[in-house]
């Protein structure tokens, strides 16, 4: 099974969560996916200049600035911060932005897609695929023959004979 590294910057946590179940459900029976968590912007650069990764995640407007966490991150300095890792790096970056009037400069520092919020799982996960070239759509699991309870019971039997 192949490994999927995913760079996830986004300080709402409940947004995350949503990212991380929509990455999951994409590679379902298909891959693992390892993620990393960023809160700050000066992270992201790190991370993402450093490291290799699959795809970054980037919530725009939900990033803090640096090490102090007091002040969100501009829209200038997101710009700065996408332009900086794709000096080292080719990863699709996917940026979720509250506002469609920064889409066109998010684009131009090197954003593959800019989606706005609220966060929409299908549209996320048609970008993902798209951009990963993933065009299959995951297969249901299919259920075995014993559920838990019914291998409990043959366990039983067995052993009462």
């Amino acid at each position: 099974m192949e490994n999927i590294k995913l760079l996830l910057a986004h300080s709402d946590r409940r947004v995350g969560n949503q990212v991380e179940v929509a990455i999951l459900d994409v590679f379902y029976n298909q891959a693992v996916v390892q993620s990393t968590r960023l809160v700050r912007l000066d992270e992201f650069v790190h991370q993402g200049s450093l490291w290799d990764y699959d795809l970054m995640v980037l919530g725009a407007e939900h990033l803090f600035g640096d090490r102090t966490q007091k002040n969100w991150a501009g829209l200038n300095a997101v710009v700065k911060a996408i332009e900086q890792v794709r000096e080292h790096r080719s990863t699709p970056i996917i940026v979720l932005s509250g506002s469609q009037a920064s889409a066109d400069e998010l684009l131009r520092a090197g954003a593959e897609v800019v989606l706005s919020s609220p966060f929409n799982a299908d549209q996320f996960k048609a970008e993902v695929r798209s951009l990963l070239e993933l065009n299959s759509l995951a297969e249901p699991a299919v259920a075995g023959g014993w559920s838990a309870i019914g291998s409990f019971l043959r366990g039983f039997q067995k052993a009462k004979a």
